[in-house]
């Protein structure tokens, strides 16, 4: 794995975007704690995201973007877990920043409207 100085492309913040984020789980949430789940950010590389549900390092995970105002399927990405850290939230939930990398379908972010799409940086 290599690292570098400086991101390879900028975050965007995914709350004002006009997009759903929906999570393809590997497998069913315990029936006794609802599944929690909410976007951080996003860029052209990687998303970050809250979760109440941990997930391993590499875990491979795939997930949707929606169009917020009608429901239509924009993209669908795949990519692999490379950061897990808990947050202390206060309300004694346990809840995991998770940092994905991504692996496939990214390049559909370019085809998104324009305005909506992570810039690239150039």
């Amino acid at each position: 794995m290599s690292y570098f100085p400086e991101r390879r492309y900028p975050r965007v913040e995914f709350q004002p975007l006009p997009w759903i984020f929906s999570l393809r789980l590997p497998s069913s949430p315990p029936q006794d704690r609802p599944l929690r789940l909410e976007a951080r950010n996003i860029s052209r590389s990687g998303l970050k995201f809250l979760c109440n549900q941990r997930f391993a390092l590499f875990e491979l995970l795939t997930f949707s973007l929606l169009e917020k105002s009608s429901g239509k399927p924009l993209a669908e990405i795949s990519g692999k877990v490379v950061r897990v850290e808990e947050i202390d939230t206060g309300y004694g939930e346990r809840t995991f920043g998770i940092a994905m990398e991504f692996d496939s379908g990214a390049d559909s972010l370019a085809a998104l409207p324009e305005g909506s799409a992570p810039s690239n940086g150039k």
